[in-house]
């Protein structure tokens, strides 16, 4: 009598065993798998630190200018390299007063989100990127 229930128990285990390891499709497992292996990467360090007011400042300073806007896919990613066909901008003068550490860095405003995006003038790379 006790056999009997012990292999019931045992079919249902294996069968919650398979169930569960097969809720992704085989393509996300497979991917899931590889990432593992990946050695984790550390974003880039900011190359400017700004205070939340000093970012609104430069948002509020650069918002309702009539600039061209960068396409949705520009990098927003500190650290990223921008590509030399998005066009940057020098900052207000009225922002190179109040955030003088934002005063040698351009700028590009990202089409679709709006984000402000600072730019290095060294290196042409993402800086900080204001929301």
């Amino acid at each position: 009598m006790v056999f009997p229930v012990l292999r019931y128990a045992r079919v249902l285990l294996v069968t919650a065993a398979f169930c569960f390891g097969t809720v992704l499709p085989p393509s996300e497992q497979v991917l899931r798998a590889q990432d593992t292996n990946k050695p984790a990467i550390a974003p880039q360090p900011r190359t400017i630190n700004l205070t939340q007011e000093q970012r609104f400042i430069i948002k509020e300073n650069v918002k309702d200018l009539k600039l061209s806007k960068a396409r949705k896919d520009a990098p927003e990613t500190i650290g990223d390299p921008v590509p030399l066909d998005i066009e940057l901008h020098p900052l207000p003068p009225e922002v190179a007063t109040k955030v003088s550490q934002a005063r040698s860095h351009s700028f590009y405003i990202k089409e679709g989100s709006n984000a402000v995006v600072l730019v290095s003038p060294n290196d042409r790379r993402v800086a900080d990127v204001i929301h």
